[in-house]
Order: structure tokens, then sequence, then C-alpha cells
């Protein structure tokens, strides 16, 4: 009867901090979605018109005169009148945004965005049909097909930039299977999609996105092509957290086949792992290591692994195949 009432007693428990956990669930992801709506609605300033008015006046400072029926200091004082800016936060900002536009350094950028976190700011430098005009030609020459950008900038559009990066990563392809020797090798290799083509296209779709107030969808093709633009498929962090992820593992598992206070040896890892010896003294050196082997010594003790985890993953062959590191 004590069994049934301790037994009953455990379930409410459990079942009040599952009620508490998922209450708790809830007012994060209400405030995360909070935060990511005010996130959304800070306005976004197109920085031409700060950079007019401050021109304006240097001209006017140098006794220069304005002769124009548009006046955007007008403009930039509604703009600071409706986000709520004193005349010296909007100078502030009228100061830095300018030096922005004038010198686009991360430096300056990160300036104006840490001293107005309430805004966002334009930031294109590229985008647009312009350059297209001038550099068809060019793009002819590497097997790019200025429609597929024109369409891609024109409107920031979701399938024209998928079209676009689809027709880059094949340039890309083709360059590879180019032959690195024999005759007329070095002018094909030439010809080819240079790495400058394509990463000045990728910048000019992420502006066109930027530049352009809806929510998009970025297309999968675009992460591909930025992944193997920027690192590949095996970037050094990458491969560093999977070796670190197989210690783990190694010593999880491992712990489950000593005894109670039993020591961990070298030879006792190769045997169970397979790994060479050198790697073997190496992990069994590392702190790390012997953080999580204690992890593992503790689950054990407490019965927290489950009896079908060795199965899933059998050490010795996972290991042996690939313990580099």
């Amino acid at each position: 009867m004590a069994q049934k009432k301790i037994k009953r007693a455990s379930t409410r428990t459990a079942r009040e901090r599952k009620r508490i956990l998922k209450r708790a669930e809830t007012r994060f992801a209400e405030r995360a979605w909070q935060e990511r709506l005010a996130w959304l609605r800070r306005p976004r300033l197109h920085t031409a018109m700060f950079e007019k008015v401050v021109r304006d006046e240097e001209i006017i400072g140098q006794g220069g005169a304005i002769i124009t029926n548009d006046d955007p200091a007008q403009k930039v004082e509604a703009v600071a009148k409706e986000i709520g800016w004193s005349d010296w936060r909007l100078d502030i900002f009228s100061q830095v945004v300018v030096a922005y536009r004038r010198s686009p350094t991360i430096e300056n950028y990160v300036r104006v965005r840490r001293l107005f976190p309430e805004v966002e700011i334009q930031v294109a430098r590229f985008s647009g049909l312009d350059s297209l005009f001038v550099l068809e030609s060019d793009f002819k020459k590497q097997g790019v097909d200025p429609d597929l950008v024109a369409a891609a900038l024109e409107d920031a559009d979701e399938p024209a930039t998928d079209a676009l990066c689809l027709h880059l990563l094949e340039c890309l392809i083709a360059r590879s299977k180019l032959p690195k020797t024999g005759p007329g090798h070095i002018a094909k290799r030439r010809s080819a999609i240079s790495d400058a083509t394509v990463n000045y296209l990728i910048s000019t779709m992420l502006e066109s996105f930027d530049w352009h107030e809806e929510t998009f969808r970025i297309p999968a093709s675009l992460v591909v092509l930025i992944r193997h633009q920027l690192c590949g498929l095996k970037p050094d962090l990458h491969e560093e957290y999977l070796l670190r992820e197989k210690r783990h593992n190694v010593a999880l598992l491992a712990a489950q086949q000593l005894k109670a206070g039993e020591r961990l040896s070298i030879n006792k890892l190769v045997a169970i792992t397979g790994i060479p010896r050198s790697t073997a003294a190496r992990w069994l050196a590392d702190q790390e290591f012997q953080q999580w082997l204690e992890v593992g010594r503790k689950w054990a003790a407490d019965g927290l692994f489950r009896p079908f985890l060795a199965d899933r993953c059998p050490i010795k062959n996972n290991v042996r195949d690939t313990w580099r590191g």
C-alpha cells in the first residue's frame, strides 16, 4: 500500500514537473516572438538623404549655393521626429552614418549599430542593374548568363536567385573538371568563371534581399553556393567538433565497460575501441576526455545508459574507421 502511494506521488510530481516545463517553454517562445517582432519593426533608414544634407551644409559652408526643389533636410527632420530623436541625437546619427557611407568599413558600421540599436540602415554597395550593363561582356566570357543576373538582382526574386545560383554552381563544376596540364589548359582555365565573379554576385544577391523590405526565403542553392565559397564541406572547426564528439562518445561508452573503481588503461582503451596506442595515450592524457569518462562512470552507476546504446553505437568499428586525432 505504501509503495502504491509513493508511486502515485512520484507520478504526480513528474506530471507537475512537465507542466512547469511546458509553461516555461511557452513563456520563452512568446518572449522570443515578441523580441523578433520588435526587431522587425525597427525603422530601416536609407542613408543617402542624410549624406545629402551633410553635403549641402558643406557646400553652403564653403560659400556655395544649393539649387533644388527637393529639401532632404525636411525629410531627415520628419524621420527624426517619427523615431523620437532629439536634435542632438539626430546630429550624432548624421555624423556616424555619413562616415559609414563615405568609408563603409565594418568598424564604421558597428559604430552606427551600437550607438543606434533602435534603427537599421541601408548597407547595399554593389546591388543594382547599372553594373550589369557595364560588366555584361565579362559575365558572358566566363559563361554567366546576364539575363539570369538581371532577373535575380532586379526584385530579389527567389526563383530567379535560385536559378542564378544553380547556374553559378554548374559553372564552378565545369571549372573543376578543366584540365590542369596539356595544350591550351591555361587559356581554358582563364576563360572559366572566377571566384571573384562568384563572390561579387553572391554579395549583390544578398544586398538585393536587404534593399527590399519584404520578407524573403533564402534559396537553398544560395546557401550551398556560399558554403562552397567560404569553407567547403570540411571546415576546420567542424572537423574539430566531430573529433571532440567522437572523444566524448568513446569516453561515455568506454565507461560502460569498466567495473566500479576500475582504472582505464591504454591497453584497455585500445581493446575497447581498436584505436592505435598513440591515440589512446593522447586521449587518456586529455583532461576533457577524463571529465567525460567520469560523467560516463556516474551515468553507468545511476543506470542512465539505455541497454541498447552499445548495440546502436558500435565503438570499435566506428572509432577504428575514423580514429583520426
